[in-house]
């Protein structure tokens, strides 16, 4: 079947800033690593890993090594839930 295009031929973004966002919204501890928010929107680790980059880059998400090659992207605003 193959991944959706638009009008213009272009392929059809899968995995939005948003979706992501929304992934961070459903946890009670919005602490996450790429390859979690990839197996809860079923897509690639790279693809997730973009988005998680985008969103550290527009402030909404903050990213902190926590080891050798381990990184964790985290949701600070209006954090705990209530």
């Amino acid at each position: 079947m193959g991944r959706e295009r638009d009008k213009s031929g272009q392929y059809v973004e899968q995995v939005t800033p948003d979706s992501v966002l929304e992934v961070f919204n459903r946890e009670k501890v919005p602490v996450l690593t790429a390859s979690e928010v990839a197996n809860e929107l079923d897509c690639s680790r790279p693809s997730a890993y973009n988005k998680l980059e985008e969103l550290v880059e527009r402030g909404e998400l903050c990213k902190k090594k926590v080891g050798a090659r381990a990184v964790v992207y985290i949701r600070m605003d209006g954090y705990p839930p209530s």
